[in-house]
Formats: structure tokens, sequence, C-alpha cells
């Protein structure tokens, strides 16, 4: 069994809210329980950061964060999900890391569809290879990766499902997405990738956006959901489980994700 938390923070409209935001997520990583998996929300270093300036100052906050990620998974025996903006390498990337349970980085996703505020900071998409590299393996489970905007594109969707993960991290923003949408992105997300989804968002001061940092099951059913809560949810689960699903009415189980699969026929819609 693994236990699984995903973080919210509330959302800061006034004065350094990039500084409030980290310390609050630093305090959420020193109470993670021992042994799990704890996944922040995008822009860990630069949250609540909306003009080109202040983002760009908030990037040597990403050491910061990412330094007390790694000594949190390995005092804890933890995996550790953290998203920064930061500079590597002469770039301004949007990255995910990974973290084992030994304080080292065993993933780094850098966010592969950028909308146009990361266009017009100068952040570059994806990796240097051209390829999207979105998934990766440690201990034996199988991590997916999107960031916020990412969800929107069926094309990663279908990727991550081809390399079956049991995981899918998502870190987001989506401060102005509708909570219903949401919700079906990461209900069908996990439903087309028979794989757990570990969503953290931030919490907005309204009943219709934002929000909805959430747990979901391979079968698309919601675990927890935080809605506008602020603090974190956990849930214990078997990251192995697959969602079954007879092959056609009266026929053999199979899994879900393959199920889909095997009906694919692109080239009929090219």
């Amino acid at each position: 069994m693994l236990n699984i938390t995903v973080v919210q923070p509330r959302y800061f409209s006034g004065n350094n809210p990039d500084e409030k935001i980290a310390e609050f997520l630093i305090n959420q990583l020193e109470s993670v329980s021992e042994g799990g998996l704890i996944v922040l929300p995008e822009y860990s270093n630069a949250g609540g950061l909306s003009d080109i300036d202040s983002e760009l100052a908030a990037l040597p906050r990403a050491e910061i964060m990412l330094k007390k990620a790694s000594e949190i998974s390995k005092n804890k025996g933890s995996y550790v999900s953290i998203n920064v903006l930061q500079k590597r390498t002469d770039e301004i990337k949007n990255s995910t890391y990974l973290f084992d349970k030994n304080g080292e980085v065993a993933f780094i996703y850098d966010k592969q569809h950028l909308p146009p505020s990361e266009i017009k900071l100068g952040v570059k998409a994806g990796n240097d290879s051209g390829k999207c590299q979105c998934l990766c393996e440690l201990d034996g489970i199988k991590f997916g990766f999107m960031t916020c905007y990412d969800v929107y594109f069926n094309e990663q969707i279908e990727h991550i499902a081809k390399g079956q993960p049991d995981i899918i991290l998502i870190p987001g923003y989506q401060r102005g997405e509708r909570i219903d949408i949401i919700h079906a992105q990461a209900k069908l997300t996990a439903f087309r990738c028979n794989a757990y989804v570990a969503r953290s968002s931030y919490s907005m001061d309204s009943d219709e956006y934002g929000g909805c940092s959430m747990i979901v099951a391979p079968d698309g059913k919601i675990l927890k959901n935080m809605g506008k809560e602020i603090g974190s949810i956990s849930v214990n689960i078997n990251p192995f489980e697959k969602y079954m699903r007879s092959a056609g009415y009266g026929e053999n189980k199979v899994r879900n994700d393959e199920f889909i699969s095997a009906g694919l026929c692109p080239q009929a819609f090219e």
C-alpha cells in the first residue's frame, strides 16, 4: 500500500504571495507521513504571481524548494513530487521533480504544452530531444507526468496510456477553469490510462473556478476532492490496482486501457 497526499494552498493575491505560498508548502512537506508520496502544485516557488518581473525574481527560490524537498524525502523515506519555475542550463523551464526515498532526483519532467503566459515569459517547452519524456519507473511503480495546461491535450494522454502508468502526477494552477471541467479532465485521464491521478492545485475564492486538488482511482472514481479547502488530503492505495472490465457484453475481463487501445484506428481520422 502507498499513502498519497496532495496539497492545496490558498491563492494569495496580496503582497509577496510567492513567499507565503512557498512557506505554506514547506510546512506541508514537513508534516508528510513517512513512506508515502506527497504531491505539490505548480509553481511552488512562484505561486500567486502574475507579472513577468516578479516571476523572474522568484526563480532563485526554486533551489530552496528543491533542497527542502530532497531533505524531506530522505528524512521521511517518502517520494516527493514538486514543481518549480526555474532557470536551468540558461533556459527557463517549468519542471516537475520526483525525488526518491533517498532524497535523490529520480526524474525531471519539463512541461510540454505552454500557455501564452509562459511563452511570453520565455519558458522553453519540453527537453532538447524534441520528444516528450513524461514517464518513468521508480521502485517498480510507473509514474506519468502532466502539468496544468497539458491536461487539455489528448496527444499526451494517449502517449502516457501507451506506457501503462500506475500513478499520474498533475501539479496544476488552472485558476480560471470551471470545477466541472477540472473534474472531467482528472476522471477521464485516470479512466483512459487506467491509473491513479494525483492532482495538486490552488484554492480560489470562487465556488465555480479552480481548486479541486484530488486523488482519482483508475476507474475514474474521485476518492477525495479538496474543493475550496486549504491544506492536504491523503488516501491509501494499492498503486498496482487496475480497472478490469468486460471485453464486451458477456466477454472475459480485460484491462480497461487495453480494451480502449485495441479499438484505436488513428489512420481513419488522419
